[in-house]
């Protein structure tokens, strides 16, 4: 099984202690690891531990200039499942840092599993509907792919404005095995319990819980929330600063601390609004009504069109992410 991890500039110490975590539940080398860092983000701390761990390790570097949420991670997903569409031609297992492994097998567990049940995707159902109507029902994100994704979810690829484990539902759910190897919890109330784990919300027999942004599963007495900076923004969506991070155990002043829970609210917002048309009206008409949303504002945030004469390369002609 090879498993694939992207992680930005705000991840690095979280990705840290995931990799050292890793390493301390045992040895997996029967498999490969990929590492892709995104935007240039570091590999020390990362790469030399995770070698030790795995049978061989890949760096796959993400040179998209796009940031932010969603776009930034699924170009990031993009990059890996070419690279390994093109070099290593085997099924792989996503993963990133706030999907805490929890048992030494855990690979192993869920290579068995996906074997034995044949089937091209294998993860845990995200039933949205029941939270959210016109939701979309989907496959959590951190899951086990087919290497051949280009012919048999093309929806995973080119979005900008959606998940791409949201986008290509339609594709991935009829082709998944369900599993309870991987626990995703995903509660949208307006504390999320990835800001609340404890061993206790662990579904029984889970090998990966995700998410687990304070790391608290990692059992590594880092995870502290007087360490964490309040609101802490979505993968890609902004940078958490030097003297606030877990290493370092600062405290962001109080003016950074409100501008991060806002970023967390607007994300958590965006999140909502992706799932249907419907709801994104919703979400600007409350804004709307709170003074927070006007005709001025909507000018200044529209996108600019792309250029015409852009035209990305098709499958075929692409010659993948650099790898060394």
């Amino acid at each position: 099984m090879i498993v694939a991890i992207s992680y930005h500039d705000g991840d690095l110490a979280l990705m840290r202690r995931w990799a050292n975590h890793v390493v301390k539940l045992g040895s997996y080398h029967k498999h490969k690891i990929i590492i892709a860092p995104v935007h240039n983000a570091t590999t020390e701390g990362i790469a030399d531990v995770l070698r030790t761990a795995f049978s061989d390790l890949h760096v796959v570097e993400c040179y998209h200039t796009e940031s932010g949420w969603p776009i930034s991670c699924n170009k990031a997903f993009e990059a890996i499942a070419t690279y390994i569409a093109m070099h290593q031609k085997r099924p792989f297992l996503f993963m990133e840092p706030d999907a805490v492994p929890l048992v030494a097998s855990w690979i192993d567990d869920i290579e068995a599993e996906y074997t034995a049940k044949q089937r091209p995707f294998m993860g845990d159902f995200v039933g949205a509907r029941s939270f959210i109507p016109n939701a979309v029902d989907h496959m959590s994100g951190v899951a086990v792919y087919t290497n051949e994704l280009h012919s048999m979810a093309p929806s995973v690829f080119r979005n900008e404005y959606t998940a791409w484990d949201i986008a290509s539902a339609k594709d991935v759910v009829p082709q998944m095995a369900r599993t309870n190897l991987i626990h995703h919890d995903w509660v949208p109330t307006k504390q999320w319990r990835r800001d609340k784990v404890d061993a206790s919300v662990v579904r029984e027999g889970a090998v990966i819980y995700h998410p687990d942004k304070l790391g608290v599963l990692f059992n590594d007495g880092l995870a502290v929330p007087s360490t964490r900076v309040g609101g802490e923004p979505q993968t890609g969506a902004g940078l958490v600063e030097p003297d606030s991070s877990f290493e370092q155990g600062g405290a962001a002043s109080s003016k950074e601390k409100i501008e991060n829970i806002v970023d967390s609210t607007i994300n958590d917002l965006a999140i909502l609004a992706s799932h249907s048309p419907k709801l994104k009206k919703y979400v600007i008409a409350r804004l709307y009504e709170k003074n927070l949303y006007t005709k001025n504002t909507k000018a200044k945030t529209k996108r600019a069109k792309p250029s015409g004469n852009k035209v990305r390369k098709s499958v075929e002609e692409f010659d993948g992410p650099r790898a060394y």
